[in-house]
């Protein structure tokens, strides 16, 4: 009958009181001599132990009371036979505790009699000249009389602690007799573990199991203690501990965790034998442990948790041995535990053996348990030999051919995945998968789309470790065939696409970023893992630059191109990536004495093939992203000029004066926040422009015609936009294209034509179009509406004239310059007349203010460049 937790604490309390009062009664007799009295007494609390009522926690803690109470017992018995056998003239008469331990045998209950005897038994064990093998038989007999499983597993728990430290040792008969001890003691405990699940109810089962794990561990205890015995007896030469073990030990007790047939005592049993013995013991007994062990274990247990413990030890044994191999130098082990180390292929081939007889004889095996056992073997085979992939391909060769199948759940997916990603976490580097002929079989055939995206994740996070932590170095893949090894599994992260993802459907949680207009959105996740993608583009490395050049033409062919939607993220790369090896290319080309014709016509073959890239992004990205395809144009341009491929530069910025016409003009992202005052910045034709203008103004290698068609075609683009401040601006920067203030390259260029006689005509200048685009600007800025805007630009102009005039144009001169001053503090005095009368914090007071102090700041730098540098001396400040 179940007992409520309130009433079993007050007969736990109930208990304890009676045995502190009796055990304190026991006490003052003992101090008074009656050691009658006190054994009455003793008997008294030890009755309390006859309880049923009680948990095992609680009767533990009852039983931890009464063990203080039992060894003041024994130490007083223990000093009392001392005193007693000085005494005594001769030892012929029997001694003290013999007497006593008759004595205790005549109690009434059996409990009390037991403990008593134990006590007594032990004590008179411990002095000199006792008969402990016949007191050790006598005592593991007796304790028969009590099946009550709790009751019992207690009372053979005590005999196991108070035998620990007396048990004979001398010789191989009595290691023998010791060992029996422990073993006959070991199997009766576990029958009566066993017996208390099926003790009470049925409906009382699930609490006889959680009752049953707490009371393991008095099981276990006699195995502990009986691998103490075993590794600390020395015996003669001929003994070894592991033979021992394997003959005597390692059978009767395996036999009999196969005949209790209870899942819970296996599995512990199990668990205990794996740890409590050395690895030695374990490798000379792995073939019978796992084929004649775990096979014939109870149907319900999990057995690859036993197998992942087994092979755990394996793997820390290994990392201890490599420790010390590592820190000591010429280390000499033990012969006999050399001679029984198995080498990694006889262990992998024992554990194969017993996992392929496991699927014969349970085919309906669970997908969780093949899975947890296979990643073991992975393990175990990366631990003894990372660089030996035969074991691992057998692992997937068998998983692909046999567990995979066309039926499976998304948990049985998880399993399969787990047992993928388990390698990519222990290999250096992932090459190592191109040794692994049966992973991608493997992988192919999941069917969870996620689940493959989670391994391409595993091996791009995989690819972007650098193997050498400390000098951050990375592999690189050379070949076409590394190159397909990796991007097999990175290709569904290339064809995914994410424009799915709604910030609204997702309750907030998952942030998105608008893009193409808003028409589209795309998570901060689905962007990493294309900027990812975009850094394995630049892991692509050969010693032969054309060979990588075909290399990445490869990739973009085969799995770049396979979603046009995400080409946007990773052309950019790919093209980078290709122009910087062509750079390369050709300066190494350039340099040599002759130029190699052969290389000349590769590099203009490969531009071409460049330009076909560029063209397939702008095609599908002209509407939204047309700015990035002029900038991809824009850096080609500027590196065929670099390389002297003339006709192939001029196309490239045609190209990008095509892009300008078609989609830049009529972009409609215009920065609507930008202040016209500020001459930086502006909408994205004038930012457009000032791009193709820097990368002309750097070109040296275009002929006179080609470079002068490229410029006044661009100061024309310039002169037609839209806003008149931004007409203004994009027309004095183009001025500089007429008039180059450095060559930046060694010897001439062929923009100009070399007289020796005029080292100026080196450079290209005609300070005639210089004139036409100031004066064009100055139109354009007397033109505009706002006035204030209109004399900014004003102040603008005139620092392009000083910039002109100190690089010695002639048509702008002092005259020039003056009556542009002139012209500026003409407007200055109109406006401060207009503005005297308004406040300090008024918009165009303060507009005013600002161009008023940006002139002050111009006409100084004038001063200062008269007495430094002595120029502008005919300058009127």
């Amino acid at each position: 009958m179940a007992v409520v937790a309130s009433e079993q604490q007050a007969l736990l309390q109930g208990c304890l009181n009676n045995i502190g009062h009796q055990s304190h009664l026991m006490k003052q007799c003992l101090n008074e001599g009656n050691l009658l009295q006190a054994l009455k007494h003793c008997s008294n609390f030890l009755n309390e132990l006859r309880i049923n009522q009680l948990s095992p926690k609680q009767y533990y803690e009852m039983y931890v009371v009464i063990f203080d109470a039992l060894e003041t017992l024994s130490s007083h018995l223990l000093a009392s036979h001392k005193s007693k056998q000085k005494k005594r003239a001769s030892g012929d008469s029997p001694p003290f505790l013999a007497d006593l331990y008759e004595l205790v045998q005549y109690s009434g209950n059996i409990i009390p009699r037991l403990y008593m005897m134990i006590v007594v038994g032990t004590t008179y064990m411990s002095t000199d000249g006792a008969p402990k093998k016949e007191l050790m038989k006598e005592m593991i007999e007796m304790c028969r009389g009590v099946q009550h499983p709790i009751r019992g597993l207690f009372l053979r728990y005590y005999l196991s602690q108070r035998t620990k430290d007396l048990l004979p040792l001398s010789n191989d008969n009595d290691l023998n007799e010791t060992v029996e001890f422990l073993i006959s003691n070991f199997i009766e405990m576990n029958k009566l573990w066993v017996r208390l699940q099926h003790q009470g109810h049925s409906s009382e089962r699930e609490l006889r199991f959680r009752e049953r794990k707490e009371l393991k561990i008095l099981v276990g205890s006699n195995l502990v203690r009986l691998s103490q015995i075993i590794d600390d007896y020395t015996g003669d030469d001929e003994y070894s501990s592991i033979d021992y073990y394997k003959e005597k030990i390692f059978p009767v007790i395996t036999e009999h965790i196969i005949q209790c047939r209870d899942p819970l005592a296996q599995s512990y049993l199990i668990d205990v034998l794996i740890q409590i013995f050395p690895d030695n013991f374990h490798f000379v007994t792995l073939d019978k442990l796992l084929s004649g062990v775990f096979i014939n274990l109870h149907p319900m247990l999990k057995k690859s948790e036993l197998v992942s413990s087994l092979i755990e030890r394996f793997i820390t044994y290994r990392k201890y041995e490599n420790d010390l191999d590592s820190k000591v130098e010429n280390l000499d082990l033990n012969d006999k535990a050399q001679s029984n180390n198995l080498p990694l292929s006889d262990v992998f081939d024992i554990f194969w053996a017993f996992y392929l007889k496991l699927f014969e004889t349970d085919p309906e095996l669970p997908p969780e348990e093949h899975s947890t056992m296979l990643q073991s073997f992975i393990q175990l085979s990366l631990a003894y030999d990372s660089q030996n992939f035969e074991n691992l391909n057998q692992i997937y060769k068998f998983a692909s051919e046999q567990l995979s199948n066309d039926n499976e759940t998304q948990e049985d997916q998880q399993l399969w995945l787990n047992l993928l990603t388990s390698p990519l976490q222990h290999f250096p580097s992932v090459k190592s998968l191109l040794s692994l002929s049966y992973f991608y079989e493997f992988y192919s055939k999941l069917s969870n789309i996620q689940y493959k995206k989670s391994l391409a994740l595993e091996v791009l996070t995989k690819v972007l470790t650098p193997t050498d932590v400390e000098n951050n170095i990375f592999d690189t893949y050379s070949t076409v065939d590394e190159i397909d090894m990796i991007f097999k599994y990175l290709l569904i992260l290339i064809k995914d696409t994410d424009s799915q993802k709604n910030t609204a459907k997702d309750l907030g949680v998952t942030k998105a970023i608008k893009i193409d207009g808003g028409e589209k959105s795309i998570s901060h996740e689905f962007l990493r893992v294309q900027e990812n993608l975009g850094k394995v583009v630049h892991l692509i490395e050969n010693n032969d630059y054309f060979k990588n050049i075909s290399n990445l033409m490869y990739i973009r062919k085969k799995y770049l191109s396979r979603n046009p939607d995400n080409i946007l993220y990773t052309y950019p790369a790919l093209i980078s990536k290709i122009l910087n090896q062509l750079r390369i290319i050709g300066l190494v080309n350039l340099r040599k004495s002759k130029a190699d014709s052969n290389k000349d016509l590769l590099i203009t073959t490969n531009f071409k093939n460049l330009s076909v890239i560029i063209d397939e992004l702008y095609s599908h990205h002209q509407q939204f992203n047309s700015e990035v395809v002029l900038k991809l144009y824009l850096n080609a341009a500027a590196v065929a000029d670099q390389l002297k491929q003339e006709s192939i530069a001029y196309e490239l910025f045609t190209q990008c004066f095509i892009v300008y016409e078609e989609n830049v003009i009529f972009n409609s992202t215009i920065n609507h926040s930008h202040n016209p005052h500020d001459s930086i910045g502006g909408s994205l034709p004038f930012e457009s422009i000032n791009m193709i203008a820097n990368k002309l103004a750097n070109s040296r290698y275009f002929n006179k015609e080609n470079y002068e068609n490229l410029i006044t075609k661009l100061t024309l683009y310039g002169s037609k936009l839209l806003k008149k401040h931004a007409q203004c601006r994009a027309v004095y920067y183009c001025a500089h294209l007429w008039w180059w203030c450095d060559l930046f390259v060694e010897g001439s260029s062929p923009t100009v034509e070399v007289n020796p006689q005029d080292e100026q005509a080196a450079l290209y200048r005609d300070p005639k179009r210089v004139l036409e685009c100031l004066q064009k600007a100055l139109r354009v800025a007397d033109s505009c509406m706002d006035p204030y805007l209109s004399l900014k630009l004003f102040v603008e102009i005139l620092n392009r004239c000083l910039i002109f005039n100190i690089y010695g144009n002639h048509l702008i001169d002092s005259r020039y310059i003056n009556g542009l001053i002139d012209l500026i503090r003409t407007n200055l005095e109109n406006f401060r007349d207009d503005n005297a009368s308004k406040d300090d914090d008024d918009h165009e007071s303060r507009l005013f203010n600002q161009i008023q102090a940006y002139f002050h700041r111009t006409l100084h730098y004038i001063e200062e460049q008269k007495y430094s540098e002595d120029r502008f001396q005919d300058i009127i400040v």
